[in-house]
């Protein structure tokens, strides 16, 4: 089989797999809207911890390394004094916010560069952002409602050791996304084509909008963002394009994740580069701060 077949054929059977779970819950009504926003919907337990092999020290970088976010995390881990600590992952304390936003930062245990490191995109790698998901919503550390999760580009963060924000979405953001829901995809090779605006924080220009990606997903704790992101860029490229080919382009990412309030997610995904057809001046971006609820 091609690699641009296989790259092809994941991203239909990864729509396919959750079609099928979705129209299930949803004829269930376990996907309220109001049920999500309260919490509800979210993962159910900590998952189990992952015994698989690591990831490549010369692509994710190496347990020696000097990153201060690394050390920390190994360091408080060591000693159980993270604000949660498990065998894959710790949670710590996040961005230091001027009006008192409550946010935290979700780290692997694992020596990861970020967004870039192919590991991630693995079976062999933990649910990070179910996990995150989770502890967003267990005591000390709550994030209040709606929960936004988002990890930033290569370029624009400040640690070189992978993080997931877990943080309150913007308003301004979600009432633009629920406003614009005709305009997402519902399947993963259509992610690549969706483009909707929303409107987020810069700290220089106040509110402002960019382009964005957008998926509707019904829940992820079967579901690897990381690989379904890698196989939405390999479509982007068109004909040829392979999850090789894509692969590379990890690093230019942002990937956000906000609950959908008439039911499930909305899988959201930028770059600096990304452009919309319909509207050329506006641009993308590679951070998820914008979103959410951290700075100032």
């Amino acid at each position: 089989m091609r690699e641009s077949d296989r790259a092809s054929g994941e991203a239909s059977e990864l729509t396919r797999r959750r079609f099928i779970q979705f129209s299930g819950l949803a004829g269930t009504g376990l996907l309220a809207g109001a049920g999500l926003l309260s919490g509800a919907g979210r993962a159910l337990a900590v998952p189990p911890p992952s015994l698989a092999k690591g990831p490549d020290p010369k692509e994710c970088g190496r347990t020696t390394d000097s990153d201060s976010l690394w050390q920390r995390s190994q360091k408080c881990h060591s000693n159980n004094t993270c604000l949660q600590n498990h065998t894959d992952y710790v949670v710590m304390g996040g961005t230091n916010s001027k009006k008192g936003y409550v946010n935290y930062i979700l780290v692997p245990t694992e020596r990861i560069n970020g967004i870039e490191c192919s590991w991630i995109c693995g079976n062999s790698a933990p649910n990070y952002w179910s996990a995150a998901d989770y502890y967003a919503t267990q005591s000390p550390t709550v994030v209040p409602t709606p929960v936004g999760l988002g990890i930033n580009s290569k370029a624009i963060r400040n640690f070189d050791q992978l993080h997931i924000h877990m943080a309150r979405a913007r308003w301004e953001s979600l009432n633009d996304l629920v406003a614009q829901d005709n305009l997402a995809a519902w399947h993963v090779p259509h992610w690549a084509d969706s483009r909707v605006s929303v409107r987020g924080l810069s700290e220089k220009l106040g509110i402002i909008p960019h382009t964005y990606r957008v998926l509707i997903w019904p829940g992820f704790n079967q579901d690897n963002l990381f690989a379904m992101l890698r196989s939405m860029l390999a479509a982007s490229l068109g004909h040829g394009g392979t999850t090789a080919k894509a692969q590379p382009l990890m690093q230019y990412q942002t990937l956000i994740v906000i609950p959908r309030p008439a039911g499930g997610y909305y899988i959201v995904n930028s770059e600096k580069g990304l452009v919309d057809p319909n509207n050329p001046h506006l641009t993308g971006t590679d951070t998820c701060d914008p979103l959410l609820l951290m700075h100032p």
